[in-house]
């Protein structure tokens, strides 16, 4: 008798959602989209990392919105029922925050490069100097990182999959924006170039 559970395959419900791009197709060559990616592979989500880029791929992930630090998505699994998961990004306190608003503000040519899709390691720098994280890597003690994810799953795994499919959607919305990563850090563009 075998001492390992099994449990059954299961397969995703069609979904018509928003699909991964191929990674050969530009997105990866950027080194904040190959760092997203090492960041979440550092994650240990060991084979549900697999299934995740399987979920993004084929359209799993139907919806998509991101408010600041706060992502929210629907993920069509194999259930009748989409699952809701959130991701929340923890924030420099207010008075690091204000520090690297103040020293990006500082050098146009930070914020030029933002505007027009570039992220300079510079801004990473500032970040790690204000003792925040610019990438999701952060530990805030064992198994916890700098940023949450929930998911309405029973999968007791966290993150599973369907969050999973949720960070990868996300890792190539900052990809082609890098200034996401800045806003998921509950900093504006807006306010970078001084409209607040």
């Amino acid at each position: 008798m075998s001492k390992h559970k099994h449990y059954p395959v299961r397969i995703p419900r069609a979904a018509a959602g928003i699909r991964a791009q191929d990674p050969r197709a530009g997105g990866l060559r950027s080194w904040w989209a190959r760092r997203w990616i090492e960041t979440l592979e550092r994650m240990g989500m060991g084979a549900r990392f697999g299934r995740s880029k399987n979920y993004a791929a084929s359209g799993q992930v139907v919806e998509m919105k991101i408010a600041g630090p706060h992502v929210s998505a629907i993920v069509v699994g194999s259930r009748a029922d989409p699952y809701s998961v959130s991701v929340d990004f923890r924030l420099p306190d207010d008075a690091a925050r204000s520090r690297i608003v103040e020293r990006i503000r500082s050098e146009p040519m930070l914020v030029a490069r933002l505007l027009v899709d570039e992220l300079p390691m510079e801004i990473e720098q500032i970040f790690r100097q204000e003792h925040c994280d610019l990438f999701p890597g952060g530990k805030l003690g064992p198994g916890r990182y700098d940023m949450t994810t929930k998911c309405s799953c029973p999968d007791y795994a966290n993150p599973c999959k369907h969050s999973g499919a949720v960070l990868l959607i996300l890792g190539e919305e900052i990809a082609w924006r890098p200034s996401t990563l800045v806003e998921l850090r509950g900093i504006s563009m807006e306010e970078l170039c001084g409209e607040d």
